[in-house]
């Protein structure tokens, strides 16, 4: 039997802090494993400039991206093992969406990229390895 992404989507019980930063899974192609995910920072993330901090783009990104590895293994927990990420511009505390997308998918362990844009302009780029668990 095919897996069914959506019936996986629907009975989805999402992590504490996806709902924490008001992430929403926007769209997931599954014949080309590609997502889009979306937050909505709260003024509390804000750094002393106002700006978004970046430790919680960094929990964006990697919400994200577990996320996405874990609905691509067919809902098989999996965990961060590396994770880089590179902080292209400020980030304001407006929408961020996510695309994150597989540079190599294993079957025991994943690269994925994901990159933050806001206002259609890139904000961090990151990369990291998961390994299921």
């Amino acid at each position: 039997m095919a897996f069914d992404l959506k019936a996986c989507i629907d009975s989805l019980q999402p992590p504490a802090i996806h709902t924490f930063l008001g992430g929403k899974i926007e769209s997931i192609q599954q014949n080309e494993w590609q997502a889009v995910i979306s937050y909505q920072p709260r003024t509390e993330f804000a750094n002393p400039m106002g700006q978004l901090q970046g430790g919680m783009l960094c929990s964006m990104l990697d919400d994200a991206m577990g996320l996405f590895v874990m609905l691509a293994q067919e809902g098989a927990p999996a965990a961060t093992v590396m994770m880089n990420v590179s902080f292209l511009r400020p980030c304001q505390l407006e929408q961020v969406e996510v695309q994150v997308s597989f540079v190599r998918q294993g079957r025991r362990f994943s690269n994925i990229e994901a990159v933050a844009y806001q206002q259609a302009k890139a904000v961090a780029k990151a990369t990291a390895a998961f390994t299921l668990v």
